[in-house]
């Protein structure tokens, strides 16, 4: 697992000072209006060590949480970045995936780029963030809004048990091919079908990228007959 604070393409601000940055802010916040400018200019070219840094120095300093404060001064999409640039990266996947199975339907393709890209010890962060943040169990929750194959493959990727080497079966992938072929045409008429095809995927799953764990995962999602 990267260490929070080198992930992504954003690098540590050289000469990083958390009270010029907390000072910065309160005076964006000041009087009348906000001063977007400023809270990008600090927020978005830092990473997500030293925007926790930061949170914790505007809590001591100003008696206030930052979020909140941020809340009260900005609206729209705006806000909804700039208040995910506050949060780590599990708090942030268990929002993403708590929206996308909030309301009417399902954004599957949001839990496929979250869960299928991220490392077991990445996932376990996921699932205790969204049980603290939301009172709310994810696997039970991610269960009432899938179904099928693409449910299970879904639970599956939770249990935090994919092999993560780099080592390929490729007879074992053949086979594991035809599997899911073959479960695939018999329309998953049996739960033996259901749990051979399972056990296939979960292997296909292992040992690959992570671009190409989501695209099988999208793949997968979108075969007719799980429609």
């Amino acid at each position: 697992m990267a260490a929070i604070g080198n992930r992504g393409t954003v690098t540590e601000a050289a000469g990083f000072k958390v009270e010029e940055d907390v000072n910065r802010l309160r005076g964006a916040m000041k009087g009348a209006g906000t001063d977007e400018a400023a809270v990008i200019e600090v927020l978005a070219r830092r990473t997500i060590a030293q925007r926790q840094r930061i949170k914790e120095a505007y809590k001591q300093t100003v008696g206030k949480d930052l979020t909140d404060d941020l809340k009260g001064e900005l609206t729209g999409n705006f806000e909804n970045v700039v208040l995910g640039l506050l949060m780590t990266a599990p708090v942030y996947d268990a929002y993403e995936l708590r929206n996308a199975m909030k309301g009417a339907g399902t954004e599957e393709a949001a839990l496929i780029d979250i869960l299928a890209s991220r490392t077991n010890a990445e996932i376990r962060a996921i699932t205790a963030a969204y049980v603290k943040d939301y009172e709310k169990n994810l696997e039970e929750d991610i269960d009432g809004d899938t179904s099928g194959m693409f449910q299970r493959v879904l639970v599956s990727l939770l249990t935090a048990g994919r092999d993560e080497s780099n080592t390929v079966d490729e007879a074992q992938a053949v086979k594991d091919a035809k599997d899911i072929y073959e479960a695939g045409e018999a329309r998953w008429g049996t739960e033996i079908t259901y749990s051979k095809c399972l056990r296939s995927i979960r292997r296909s799953l292992g040992g690959t990228s992570r671009a190409a764990l989501r695209g099988r995962c999208l793949a997968l999602w979108r075969m007719s007959f799980w429609q």
